[in-house]
């Protein structure tokens, strides 16, 4: 059974969303919404929304969302840090665990689970996306795991406590049983820490790239299927991007690309975080707001190429490995981006920039490849699937022996 700590299931799809559903459809998952990384603000309007649903969400059970994957929002104290508000956190998260386990999972058998005393006791891994994760962890006991899936730099956000986030990053490295890392960048830090606590990094941090659901994906290729309305009856390249439009992205950038290239369609999906007027006053530039993932397909069917735009002044940016390249690749878009490291090895598939000039080349060259391209082009992620990844995990976590973190 896994015990996964992480974000809102109704969240923008990332690799943690990928991953839990994988293994949702042959074992138990709990998934445990946001235990908070800061502060919430009640001049925040947001976050006053966010408390009240969540104190909603709290006394209710798991919520059985597909398979074999329940969804749970419990009550604790965000960004706990006295010593009695971690203590507490942690007998209540305890308490909903058991409770889980007791109500959810007692005939857990059909499922195919290892379990003792007739479905009463199951072997829990402890997966933890987010450093301070480590509050809410039992004691060491026998028969668990603690994984550590790094897919950001958390210390690097610039709207968290950086300081707060290293002592628990520093905290789960010393329990972690293995370490699963979804870039170079986060490799090597993450080897540092071990360093830094006196662990092996070497055995402990394991590269683990992102997946893709390429069956999905690829019906992109299929151009007889009718587009969406809002892309109909455009002339001229399209050029797409989805994602979060977040202040991580080089609005700048993209308003420049806009203004010199008037004939070119920028269609931006995702939820305004502060998109800026003077690119909302672009003529070709269309804001669709968020969709749901499964549906992304669908737009990626009428672009003719593909940008990630990230800020690479932001400190983090060299950390992250975006899940969206190789949907991206699958659905037959070539693709422009900044230069993320992470990217670096796709060849001509992606083409990294750092001005504007470059990214304008790089336009020009990738929306003039030809549908045979396209199909080459997601032909060489076929083998890069999430089912493929999560075997993978799966295998090495087989050979993983009781270590210092499980007791």
């Amino acid at each position: 059974m896994i015990v996964a700590l992480t974000k809102d299931w109704d969240d923008v799809p990332t690799c943690t969303t990928h991953i839990l559903r994988e293994m949702g459809k042959t074992m138990p998952v709990l998934w445990v919404g946001s235990i908070g990384t800061r502060k919430p603000s009640a001049a925040s309007l947001k976050d006053v929304r966010r408390i009240l649903r969540r104190l909603w969400r709290g006394v209710l059970p798991p919520e059985r969302k597909e398979n074999h994957v329940y969804v749970l929002h419990p009550l604790l104290i965000p960004k706990a840090q006295a010593a009695w508000a971690v203590a507490l956190n942690r007998l209540v998260f305890r308490w909903y665990v058991a409770r889980f386990v007791r109500i959810a999972f007692r005939r857990c058998k059909p499922l195919g689970c290892r379990c003792d005393n007739d479905g009463e006791s199951l072997p829990i891994e402890y997966w933890c996306f987010v450093p301070n994760a480590v509050d809410l962890l039992p004691e060491q006991e026998n028969g668990t795991k603690v994984v550590y899936y790094a897919a950001d730099d958390w210390t690097a956000f610039h709207n968290l406590d950086g300081a707060w986030m290293e002592s628990k990053e520093d905290a789960l490295v010393r329990r972690a049983d293995v370490i699963f890392a979804t870039s170079d960048f986060l490799v090597e830090k993450l080897q540092r820490v071990c360093v830094r606590v006196g662990r092996s990094g070497e055995s402990l941090v394991i590269h683990m790239p992102h997946g893709v659901d390429h069956a999905l994906f690829e019906k992109a290729l299929d151009r007889s299927v009718a587009l969406p309305p809002e892309l109909t009856g455009m002339s001229g390249p399209v050029i797409g991007f989805y994602g979060n439009l977040h202040s991580w992205i080089d609005f700048s950038l993209i308003e420049e690309l806009a203004r010199k290239r008037s004939a070119w369609n920028f269609v931006l999906i995702g939820e305004d975080y502060g998109v800026p007027e003077s690119l909302r006053a672009c003529s070709n530039v269309c804001l669709l707001g968020r969709r749901e993932h499964s549906v992304l397909v669908d737009y990626c069917r009428g672009f003719d190429a593909a940008i990630i735009p990230y800020d690479m002044r932001q400190e983090r940016m060299g950390s992250v490995n975006p899940v969206k390249t190789k949907e991206l690749l699958s659905a037959g878009l070539p693709v422009v981006a900044s230069a993320v490291p992470a990217l670096a090895d796709y060849g001509d598939d992606v083409l990294l920039c750092t001005d504007v000039e470059q990214w304008l080349d790089a336009l020009g060259h990738q929306i003039e490849k030809d549908a045979c391209a396209r199909a080459e082009i997601s032909a060489r992620m076929r083998k890069e699937t999430w089912e493929h990844k999560v075997r993978e995990i799966r295998e090495r976590l087989a050979k993983l022996q009781d270590g210092p973190g499980v007791g």
